[in-house]
């Protein structure tokens, strides 16, 4: 009975407690991490990660970091809270650390004294580590602990300041798509502070002397830890950063950025090779065709390099010599708006393609510009036009001419006496210059802005793209490079007499000549957006001067420029690879043994078409000229690598006109076909039955000279001279005004023959000494009205 009781005493005893345990949990290792109940817990640190991992720190002697706080994690990867950390070093000689995670290359001051708080002064390493190789650079790691728990250890690399980083990369240009490794070498100040080499890969050339005693260098990698590279340019090349490796873009070079030790450099430079070649086509490849009006036709374009690669999303500039009518979009599409002629080029130009820096101009071959071959389009058809006559400094008037209708508008008043009249590309803008300011004649509502008065002088030349105005103050002898929204404008100092902007309105060519007398100078100007303002002397300007001194070539490598002798100025620029400060950026590129006054060059590229006045006669010169479509070369001789100028080969024809009884010789106007130019002049009051001369240059470059002819005008017997003209776009008509009728004559291109004239009627100014209140009038005659000699034309839809 005693042996039951003791036994049923235990048994109850035994339940409640069995209850009370089971009741607070049925899994007693849930809270830990191996889930047996004991061990870590699940909200404790098991591991601390602490950056940079793999590419550690560099620092140089003396130089401090800051560590970033670790992060802990639990063993179900969760953020742990751990409390303070303690930091820790292998070698406190070489790498010291505060106690909150500030690496010093060197050592920390401890108990200074005199109130200087501890780790506040980092002191360089004493005695320097020295490495197997015998230089001073060495490495220590750090770690940080908590709750028992320590990160893993960073790499800190200790060594001399570095003074230069030299990339060590391709020695050459990489075609599209290839990659390359970056490498560098790094110098110090060694002893008696003289740049020593540090570090380099094996087999680089030293970019500065080894240090005394020491045979070999070790990879940066090894000497300075991991260095960070950037680039300039990504266009260029695309960096990845984890491997150092790049890839080969678009052409051009930029510069690549080292940095260690918190501080970085111009490394080096890195090239995606250029373009050697553009070719340009019409779909079914031929390079001459018909384009139906409103018909769009793509171009091909093929781009190799100077590997021999193609080269894909180069972002050429499509150029038209008569983009109103035939435009050329971004991609080389062809758009036919009205009907007409044009050359259509593609051009690779810097900045926008193949860039360098200008310090780097022809490295490699980048930095130059690279022209296709040109494709001759026409568009068939006629259209109507609008035209506008004016009298520069003998009228203040423009009258308007609707063909279509054949109305001669009314009589517009300008605010001053211009001086100028250059007409935007697409006629929808006249400006005109004066003493007092530049004025804006809109054409669409036949109305003039206000004078912009911060922009007073000659008007010499408008942009395609008709955003800009060139504008010379000739009695401050300024330059204006005005925008048209009538805002002043930057300055450069100087006189000109003529001025022709590229099809692309990113090359500006000012020619001056000292047949005007004053100040002015036998000098060629050139704004180029890449390189800013340019100038050179040139050869005399023995002739007379008038409207077209100067000639952009098509396609448009450079210009040529009247004179004795009649000279080329291209694109390739001539000096020294890396000497940019004494490089000539537009040198010449031709000499033609013939004087000329004014040039015009045909669109199809074959001709610069030029006359003078020689003798008390004009001479015509047919320059054929083959326009390189090759990149732009250079002579290496030893280390120095010479820019060569791009030359122009030529042939010459000349041809003496009979029976013109001139004083001087005015234009020279090729048709937008390439086949025909009209010559204009001035002549004595006094003459009589005076004729158009003509002529019609052989298709191609065939170096032989073309037909001479003499048009006779209606009404000749009062005709003095023919001294200013036009075509129409669509070139069915030439307008050319007369003097001694003041008549506009039209002139039938096909047939030759004087067809219709009208008359402007522009009334004369009167000048200030007969009474006059405007000093830019400059009329001397008689008479109550004068002859044109400045004419503007827009086509317009005939729908």
């Amino acid at each position: 009975m005693r042996r039951f009781l003791t036994l049923v005493s235990l048994f109850c005893l035994a339940i409640p407690a069995g209850i009370s345990i089971s009741g607070c949990t049925r899994n007693p290792g849930e809270n830990y991490c191996n889930g047996l109940g004991f061990g870590p817990k699940i909200t404790d640190p098991v591991s601390i990660l602490l950056l940079p991992q793999t590419s550690g720190v560099s620092l140089a002697f003396g130089q401090t970091k800051q560590m970033i706080n670790p992060s802990a994690k639990t063993c179900q990867g969760a953020s742990a809270s751990t409390g303070t950390y303690t930091w820790g070093t292998t070698n406190n000689r070489l790498v010291d650390i505060s106690t909150g995670g500030n690496v010093c290359a060197g050592t920390w001051n401890r108990n200074s004294g005199g109130g200087i708080p501890d780790f506040t002064i980092c002191s360089a390493p004493s005695p320097l580590p020295v490495s197997k190789e015998g230089l001073p650079y060495g490495s220590a790691y750090v770690t940080a602990s908590a709750s028992s728990v320590s990160s893993n250890p960073v790499i800190i690399e200790v060594h001399p300041a570095v003074t230069s980083i030299s990339l060590v990369g391709p020695s050459q240009c990489l075609s599209q798509g290839q990659i390359a490794q970056l490498d560098a070498q790094a110098c110090f100040a060694g002893s008696n502070s003289q740049q020593q080499l540090l570090c380099a890969p094996s087999g680089t050339t030293p970019a500065c002397p080894l240090p005394p005693s020491v045979s070999s260098v070790p990879s940066c990698s090894v000497a300075l830890g991991t260095l960070s590279y950037s680039i300039d340019n990504a266009g260029i090349g695309l960096l990845n950063n984890e491997t150092d490796q790049i890839t080969a873009q678009l052409p051009g070079t930029t510069a690549i950025n080292a940095s260690v030790s918190n501080s970085g450099s111009s490394a080096g430079y890195f090239s995606t090779c250029p373009p050697a070649s553009i070719t340009v086509t019409l779909a079914n490849g031929a390079k001459t065709g018909t384009v139906a009006q409103g018909v769009q036709q793509n171009l091909v374009t093929t781009v190799t390099d100077t590997n021999g690669n193609l080269i894909t999303g180069l972002p050429l500039t499509y150029q038209s010599t008569d983009p109103v009518d035939i435009n050329a979009g971004s991609g080389g599409g062809i758009t036919t708006n009205f009907p007409g002629v044009a050359s259509i080029f593609a051009t690779c130009q810097p900045p926008s393609c193949n860039p360098t820096p200008i310090n780097q101009t022809g490295l490699y071959g980048t930095g130059f510009a690279l022209t296709s071959n040109p494709v001759t389009v026409t568009t068939p058809g006629t259209a109507s036009d609008y035209v506008w006559f004016g009298a520069p400094g003998q009228s203040q008037y423009v009258v308007p001419v609707e063909l279509l209708s054949g109305t001669i508008g009314s009589t517009v008043r300008l605010p001053y006496v211009p001086n100028s009249m250059v007409s935007s590309l697409g006629g929808s803008n006249l400006y005109l210059g004066s003493a007092r300011g530049m004025m804006t004649y809109t054409t669409s509502s036949n109305s003039v802005s206000a004078p912009n008065t911060n922009v007073p002088g000659v008007v010499l030349a408008v942009s395609p793209s008709n955003t800009q105005v060139l504008i010379n103050d000739q009695i401050r002898q300024i330059f204006y490079i005005a925008s048209t929204g009538n805002s002043s404008a930057p300055t450069f100092s100087g006189l000109g007499a003529a001025a022709a902007w590229t099809p692309d309105s990113g090359t500006l060519y000012i020619t001056d000549s000292a047949q005007l007398g004053g100040n002015h100078t036998d000098t060629l100007y050139v704004y180029s957006q890449n390189t800013g303002w340019s100038t050179y002397k040139l050869p005399s300007s023995a002739g007379s001067l008038g409207a077209q001194s100067l000639a952009i070539t098509v396609p448009s490598v450079g210009a040529y420029l009247g004179g004795s002798p009649t000279v080329a100025h291209t694109w390739c620029p001539s000096g020294t690879v890396g000497n940019f400060v004494n490089m000539l950026y537009y040198p010449q590129g031709d000499s033609v043994n013939a004087q000329t006054d004014v040039l015009a060059a045909t669109t199809d590229g074959n001709h610069i078409l030029g006359a003078a006045f020689i003798g008390g006669g004009i001479t015509l010169s047919d320059i054929g000229v083959t326009i390189p479509t090759t990149p732009c070369s250079s002579t290496t001789t030893g280390s120095v690598e010479t820019l060569n100028a791009l030359n122009i080969a030529h042939n010459l024809n000349q041809a003496q006109l009979s029976g013109i009884n001139a004083t001087a010789v005015n234009q020279i106007i090729a048709s937008p076909a390439s086949n025909l130019a009209f010559i204009t002049y001035t002549a004595p009051s006094t003459n009589t039955n005076a004729v158009l001369p003509y002529y019609k240059p052989v298709a191609g470059n065939t170096g032989t000279l073309g037909a001479v002819g003499y048009l006779t005008m209606t009404g000749s017997s009062a005709i003095s001279a023919p001294i200013a003209g036009a075509f129409t776009p669509d070139d069915t008509l030439f307008f050319v005004s007369t003097a001694g009728d003041n008549l506009i004559h039209y002139i039938n291109v096909q047939t030759l023959k004087d067809t219709q004239q009208i008359a402007p009627n522009l009334p004369a100014c009167t000048p200030l000494s007969s009474g006059g209140n405007d000093p830019g009038c400059t009329y001397t005659g008689t008479g109550t009205i004068v002859p044109t000699t400045a004419i503007a034309v827009e086509p317009r839809s005939t729908t």
